[in-house]
């Protein structure tokens, strides 16, 4: 054996050790790309999702907030509607349309003395006469169409080869 073969040995070793570990690297890098990709992607997402819960919770509390103004808004309102209507005065306004307080007294605008609602006048019931005279008037408006425009149509008795079971309405003038 001579003094070249195990440094071929031992190179060759060592080439196939860095192929392979070339091979493996890539393989490795690629799965560790898509692996990041969809790290960066959830924290995006996670990053996102905290900001809108943080908005959703200062528009909650703005809204509760102004909530709370609006119940005391009404509460002073209602007591003020309940002191008016204990003391007889009458209440006009915004006030006067919210609900008082249970069992307390509803004032409102005396009524007119010798006032009454406006009735509207009741036809009379149809009667055979008058059904029969809004025939006959219906009937005598068609004759009359019918006279000035065009001739009614008609169901034929005989059909021809070329009928289409109606009169003709107009004529056609030839060319």
């Amino acid at each position: 054996m001579s003094t070249v073969q195990p440094w071929m040995v031992v190179v060759g070793t060592l080439a196939g050790m860095a192929v392979g570990g070339a091979l493996a690297s890539a393989w490795w890098w690629s799965k560790l790309k898509r692996a990041r990709r969809l790290i960066d992607r959830i924290e995006s997402s996670r990053l996102l999702l905290n900001e809108q819960t943080t908005q959703a919770r200062r528009q909650i509390e703005r809204q509760q907030m102004e909530l709370g103004e609006l119940r005391m808004v009404a509460e002073r309102l209602r007591r003020k509607a309940a002191q008016a209507a204990a003391s007889g005065e009458s209440v006009d306004g915004p006030e006067s349309i919210l609900p008082l307080e249970a069992g307390a007294p509803v004032s409102g605008p005396a009524p007119l003395a010798g006032f009454r609602p406006i009735e509207k006048p009741r036809a009379p019931a149809p009667t055979v006469a008058s059904v029969d005279a809004a025939l006959e008037r219906q009937e005598r408006a068609r004759e009359r169409a019918a006279e000035g425009g065009f001739a009614r149509t008609e169901i034929q008795d005989d059909d021809g080869p070329h009928s289409r079971g109606f009169m003709p309405t107009q004529l056609d003038k030839p060319f």
